[in-house]
């Protein structure tokens, strides 16, 4: 049971660790997004290339978008100079309007402007670490690669400690996923058979209409002979006369309506004989 409870939190923090490197990693996308929208957006500006340690330029080529960050401090490798401002604003104008100025730090009231290169590091609350925004764009996916670094060892452990468990729990699995294909090949013999089935059963239903249809179709073609079997009869009646003057014969030759009559009855056996065929198909 121990050892039950036991995978179960490395498994779930296992979890933990995967969701967490997972939206770090969203975080560092976005960062390096950011910087190299920064960067191309510097390129398209006059003085895009300036760095702070050139010389002999006008004032607006070394102009730097300049940000703070609380809780921070930068030392740079040297004093850039004396600053008066009493505020964080006029501190960020004072290392701006500085040629040599590469950062600052304002504290107290007080604003030290900074040349050269230097991590920032931890201060008091009330300490602001003056830097260029492309620096802190730069520290943000520092700090975030960092991170993932961490998650990423973390889950590397989590793995090596898990992987007894996670081998006894393979084998385990192995054999019940053994179990569930066989199960999966069984039920797709049954799909086949009841497909068959159905088939059979879909045959037998079309052949049944199909008879059905036959039957129908016979059904009405005898009506239709009847009616005209009986149309044929009316018409031999108004075609034979019915005085006896009309049907004398001389010489012993048939009349002219005998043989219309004659003519018909054969019409009439053709038509019949044709009929039956038909019907028969």
């Amino acid at each position: 049971m121990d050892q039950n409870q036991n995978s179960t939190s490395i498994t779930m923090d296992l979890e933990n660790l995967k969701q967490q490197y997972s939206n770090l990693l969203l975080q560092y996308k976005s960062a390096v997004t950011d910087y190299i929208n920064y960067l191309n957006v510097q390129s398209q500006q006059p003085c895009g290339s300036y760095t702070s340690s050139s010389k002999g330029i006008d004032q607006a080529c070394y102009n730097q978008e300049l940000v703070s960050i609380q809780g921070q401090a930068f030392n740079g490798t040297g004093s850039a100079g004396q600053s008066s401002a009493t505020t964080l604003q006029d501190c960020i104008a004072s290392c701006s309007n500085s040629d040599t100025c590469t950062g600052a730090t304002f504290i107290s009231n007080k604003c030290e402007i900074r040349t050269g290169d230097s991590p920032i590091v931890p201060s008091s609350n009330n300490s602001y670490a003056i830097i260029p925004k492309g620096k802190q764009l730069l520290l943000n996916m520092e700090n975030i690669n960092q991170q993932l670094l961490d998650v990423n060892k973390e889950l590397v452990g989590k793995i090596q400690i898990s992987e007894p468990a996670y081998n006894q729990q393979s084998s385990e699995t192995t054999s019940k996923n053994q179990e569930l294909i066989q199960n999966y090949q069984n039920l797709i013999q049954e799909r086949e058979k009841i497909a068959e089935i159905l088939n059979q059963y879909e045959t037998l239903d079309n052949t049944d209409n199909e008879n059905q249809i036959k039957i129908t179709q016979n059904y009405y073609s005898y009506i239709l002979l009847f009616i005209l079997a009986i149309a044929f009869i009316f018409l031999l009646y108004k075609i034979i006369p019915t005085n006896a003057t009309q049907v004398i014969q001389y010489g012993g030759e048939l009349g002219s309506n005998a043989y219309y009559m004659v003519f018909g009855l054969i019409i009439f056996i053709i038509i019949l004989n044709f009929a039956i065929k038909y019907l028969s198909l």
